[in-house]
């Protein structure tokens, strides 16, 4: 190698990216990504570096920059020229993902997938939600009205989001398994809030996203988030999982041979109030009922 680290071209393969091949790597589940991680490091140090960066005594917060700095102080490359190569390597694994929703039934992810936001089958929905549910009987004669003058219907079309870590959505965002749909909820208004809270049951889908799919950027930011929170946990030890913020926007449908779960969560914490705590009704829907009683 001649000193030279073996990311200065980026956009190879490196003989340590086969780690990552097929690996599903959960945010969560910390044996999933750091020993790959620090096999895929192996070559990167300066020498006696892993050994310094051990040593060090850094009191910082988990999401501090300078995590990544004190790394940089050890390894033969840039820090930024690691983040690179990494996110041309993570493209071999498997991320496991998240995606928040209301549905009656969970069932469907499983036999179909998940579907890109469509704004004419949410148009459908919007319609069959009105007619069915008294709580908007009052909507009824401008319902067609109020779908042709929807500024937002465009709003993430052709897009699908998940993300890399569920419990900031749980934490902050439970107003897509509260009430379902954010393109419903603006079409509709706070008046449907009770309505849209009948339909369906609070669902967290799981999914082992190939990570080829998602943008290099988007690889380079987790990249960026795997080496930080790494050298973290190299340096402190083992110590709490923190969460994360982590959104991937796709523009293809999931299909169903990648969802591997989901659940219903009791407790979700509503944003338009204050964070109140919301218990779910009954957390299950037929899928699970049927997986029971098989």
């Amino acid at each position: 190698m001649n000193g030279k680290s073996d990311l200065s071209d980026v956009g190879a393969p490196t003989p340590s990216a086969e780690v990552w091949r097929a690996r599903r790597v959960h945010w969560q589940d910390r044996a999933t990504w750091f020993g790959a991680l620090e096999t895929w490091l192996e070559r990167q140090w300066r020498p006696g570096g892993k050994a310094r960066l051990q040593k060090r005594k850094l009191d910082l917060c988990w999401d501090d920059s300078h995590w990544l700095k004190a790394l940089e102080r050890h390894v033969q490359p840039s820090v930024e020229t690691l983040i690179e190569g990494l996110a041309v390597d993570l493209a071999k694994a498997k991320l496991r993902t998240f995606h928040g929703c209301r549905v009656p039934d969970a069932g469907v992810f499983h036999r179909e997938g998940l579907r890109r936001n469509d704004p004419t089958a949410l148009e459908a929905l919007a319609r069959q939600l009105v007619t069915e549910d008294d709580d908007l009987a009052w909507m009824r004669p401008k319902i067609e009205a109020m779908i042709a003058e929807f500024d937002k219907r465009e709003r993430d079309t052709g897009r699908l989001y998940v993300c890399a870590d569920e419990r900031p959505q749980l934490d902050h965002s439970g107003h897509y398994l509260l009430f379902g749909s954010e393109w419903l909820q603006c079409l509709l208004g706070w008046e449907a809030h009770r309505a849209l809270k009948r339909y369906g049951t609070p669902t967290v889908v799981e999914v082992d996203l190939p990570f080829d799919w998602a943008s290099e950027g988007t690889r380079r930011e987790f990249a960026r988030h795997l080496l930080r929170e790494w050298t973290r946990v190299f340096v402190m030890g083992e110590t709490f999982s923190p969460a994360l913020d982590f959104s991937v926007i796709l523009r293809r449908d999931i299909p169903a041979e990648v969802v591997v779960g989901h659940s219903h969560p009791k407790v979700l914490k509503n944003p338009f109030m204050q964070y109140l705590t919301e218990r779910t009704a009954d957390p299950t829907c037929p899928h699970c009922v049927g997986s029971a009683k098989g």
